[in-house]
């Protein structure tokens, strides 16, 4: 970092000038400055990714416990992928029970529901 003469503001290596109160950084100071050093890059683990095995289970899950098991997948996976289906799983099958709610509304108005035999 160089140090402006003027204001005495931090300045990084590669500025010419101080952005602060606009003096000129000499040229002495930027050679006087610290070499920079470069840090190798931090390693980041991959994302998980579910296996064909780990699809069949979480499929499985969901077709015998439907909103359970979707809830289950949501909060226990870490693949992203997995997640957005879960969502997206949860999402539709709300929209179908909305609907069965409508129909059996609209068949318990126009009187079907007493004509059934169970």
């Amino acid at each position: 970092m160089l140090t402006c003469p003027h204001c005495g503001s931090q300045n990084p290596d590669y500025y010419t000038q101080c952005p602060n109160c606009g003096s000129a950084l000499s040229a002495a100071q930027q050679q006087a400055a610290a070499p920079v050093s470069y840090a190798a890059p931090s390693y980041q683990p991959a994302e998980p990714v579910t296996t064909t095995g780990g699809w069949f289970g979480w499929y499985m899950l969901m077709s015998l416990l439907p909103i359970i098991g979707t809830i289950i997948m949501l909060c226990s996976t870490k693949d992203p992928s997995a997640k957005n289906y879960a969502k997206l799983m949860l999402i539709l099958q709300i929209i179908a029970i909305v609907l069965y709610i409508i129909m059996f509304i609209c068949m318990a108005a126009s009187g079907s529901l007493s004509s059934m035999n169970y």
